[in-house]
């Protein structure tokens, strides 16, 4: 989903930040109003929720016992965005971070001139991975 996502999306036009190394992106807790990209650098999330879960084969984003790593071009947090209300994880800069941010309802607009279905399926998809992966984590 993240791939498809890429090219539906004219990033130039969207506000950047850079962020040293060790700061915070994400804050858990924070509202999942903005889907940040990775445009540059690599940060890493607490991965206690997706711990001994199978994880896509995807270059810019790795799965490791302790943690997440997002690389270059990674959408940080995605089935969170899409699935909650707040970002569950923190998600730090590991070294310095170009991150553009793109608010939830600019998404939403551009699926919704495709299809009325994709925002509300995606969405769904995604609460449902969300929550699977809780209740395995519970376990």
């Amino acid at each position: 989903m993240q791939a498809d996502l890429l090219p539906f999306i004219d990033w130039k036009h969207y506000p950047r930040q850079i962020i040293s190394p060790q700061d915070r992106i994400i804050t858990a807790g924070d509202p999942t109003d903005v889907l940040f990209l990775l445009e540059y650098g690599m940060a890493l999330a607490s991965n206690a929720a997706l711990h001994n879960q199978i994880q896509p084969n995807d270059k810019a984003k790795v799965s490791t016992d302790n943690e997440m790593i997002y690389r270059t071009g990674a959408l940080l947090s995605l089935l969170e965005m899409l699935s909650l209300d707040v970002y569950r994880h923190d998600v730090l800069a590991y070294e310095k971070c170009w991150v553009v941010g793109i608010h939830r309802n600019d998404i939403k607009t551009m699926w919704d001139r495709d299809s009325q279905l994709a925002w509300p399926l995606s969405r769904s998809i995604a609460a449902t991975i969300t929550q699977r992966r809780q209740i395995r984590f519970l376990m």
